[in-house]
């Protein structure tokens, strides 16, 4: 789950105390539920923050609302066309829209493009961010291929920015990828 793995410890304390009553996220909602459903003893937290900085994604954002009108237009696009999460919605369907492989492959195409943001001196925001994120799905890999066998089954909860890249460490490390929301 995307949970800091160095909290690992907390997050199976609320899954033993959670009898039922579940918080408003999906990890509560899905994995929680699905996991005593499995009579599951723990789950697993396998996310890793990184180095990437409040103060790097504010930079990021400023520049390219500066400097890079095409990629704002991309990422405005990319949250206009997010889909609806609310009462008025079927949890399932938005899961679905935040799973397709279109959807992935938008923010995949957003992500690499933060590669030639740059500021006026220069310095390479964007390729400096993207590192970061990089080096945080390799450690979000790393905690999820520690925590499992060969054989086994594992549903990932996490947002949807971390599919493109996700997906490809698993299909390059051989594992065949389900997507639980898929309606094929």
């Amino acid at each position: 789950m995307e949970w800091e793995k160095s909290e690992d410890k907390e997050l199976n304390i609320e899954y033993q105390k959670s009898n039922g009553n579940y918080s408003i996220d999906e990890i509560q909602q899905i994995g929680f539920r699905l996991a005593k459903k499995l009579n599951h003893k723990e789950v697993y937290a396998v996310n890793w923050a990184g180095e990437i900085s409040q103060e790097d994604m504010t930079e990021l954002n400023a520049l390219i609302q500066g400097s890079y009108p095409e990629l704002l237009n991309t990422m405005k696009v990319i949250s206009e066309n997010a889909p609806d999460i609310s009462l008025n919605t079927p949890l399932v369907n938005s899961f679905r829209k935040l799973n397709n492989n279109e959807t992935t492959k938008e923010l995949e195409r957003m992500y690499l493009s933060f590669v030639t943001v740059t500021d006026n001196n220069e310095k390479m925001i964007g390729f400096d961010f993207l590192n970061k994120w990089l080096e945080r799905e390799l450690m979000v890999f790393k905690n999820i291929v520690e925590t499992s066998n060969s054989d086994d089954r594992i549903l990932l909860i996490i947002g949807s920015d971390h599919l493109w890249m996700l997906r490809k460490l698993f299909e390059g490390n051989g594992w065949k990828i389900i997507n639980p929301f898929s309606s094929e």
